[in-house]
């Protein structure tokens, strides 16, 4: 049951903290609103195939093609070389970690790039005063994740036929990484929304920025990678260990990669990862959630 709300002008001027309370009280709003939200999810789901002849097949199809390609140009002729026997061979475990981190790197920008029109292109629904547009939010972070998921499903059983996985108890703790990124695309989600709003550019920009943060993230990059060439003297020594720090997806990635199962040490511990992560999840959440509630009010005379 959604509950019947009026604007008031006396709490348009209060601070973005002064919202954060509220933050709990949102997942029994989602709730409240889930049929909504489970009808957006299935809108947009079906607006990807209407028409197809496989339908929902080519969420599973598509994530499958883009793996073989992957595995062709960087686990065959592209990708680092290793030595097998004394004989130089392309490096099949590079492929699979470039398409892990794809995925889970395209999900993020889809959501966060969708978020940025999602009230502007919602607008007779966001004018209704008793319609709480926050919501819009959820189940653009719901598509980009079950996306995800089928490439995960992709990944895992490629991983497993090739030997290049070992999953363990730490399969267990798959979900829990694929819910830190759901928060994390709100978060920013919210950013991008409420900015976009008062600055149509955003959308536009945001493409841009998106581009660069792929290319310092660990989707093409190894850590093995950036710290060779900070050995060599060609950037400083603290430059692995700033990118990973300010990189909100770095931490993520990672520890879906090691939930998984994947064997390289060099990818850190499980727990560590999911510490970084789950604490620029939540931090970027609180802080987009506040923002995005403290100008929620404007928005109806904007759009």
């Amino acid at each position: 049951m959604v509950l019947a709300r009026s604007f008031d002008s006396r709490f348009a001027d209060r601070s973005a903290l002064s919202f954060l309370p509220s933050l709990l009280r949102f997942p029994a709003l989602v709730w409240a609103n889930r049929y909504m939200v489970q009808n957006f999810l299935r809108r947009d789901l079906m607006s990807r195939v209407n028409g197809s002849l496989l339908g929902l097949g080519w969420l599973l199809l598509r994530p499958m093609a883009l793996f073989v390609l992957y595995y062709l140009v960087f686990g065959m002729v592209l990708g680092p070389r290793v030595e097998v026997d004394g004989v130089s061979k392309a490096d099949p475990g590079y492929a699979l970690y470039l398409f892990s981190g794809v995925i889970a790197f395209v999900a993020l920008s889809e959501a966060t790039t969708v978020a940025c029109s999602i009230i502007v292109d919602n607008g007779n629904l966001v004018k209704k005063v008793a319609f709480p547009s926050e919501v819009l939010l959820v189940h653009v972070a719901l598509v980009a994740q079950v996306i995800y998921a089928v490439g995960v499903v992709v990944v895992f059983v490629a991983g497993l036929w090739m030997g290049l996985l070992q999953p363990g108890a730490m399969l267990l703790a798959l979900p829990l990484t694929m819910f830190l990124q759901f928060v994390l695309s709100l978060g920013i989600g919210m950013m991008l929304a409420n900015l976009n709003v008062f600055a149509r550019d955003t959308a536009q920009l945001w493409g841009l920025l998106s581009q660069g943060w792929m290319f310092l993230s660990p989707v093409f990059l190894h850590p093995s990678q950036i710290q060779a060439v900070a050995d060599k003297g060609t950037i400083p020594a603290w430059t692995p260990g700033l990118v990973e720090a300010l990189n909100p997806a770095w931490a993520l990635m990672q520890a879906q990669r090691l939930a998984l199962g994947a064997v390289d040490p060099k990818l850190g511990s499980f727990w560590p990862q999911f510490g970084i992560a789950a604490a620029w999840a939540f931090g970027l959440l609180v802080l987009g959630y506040t923002v995005f509630m403290s100008r929620k009010h404007k928005f109806a005379d904007l759009i």
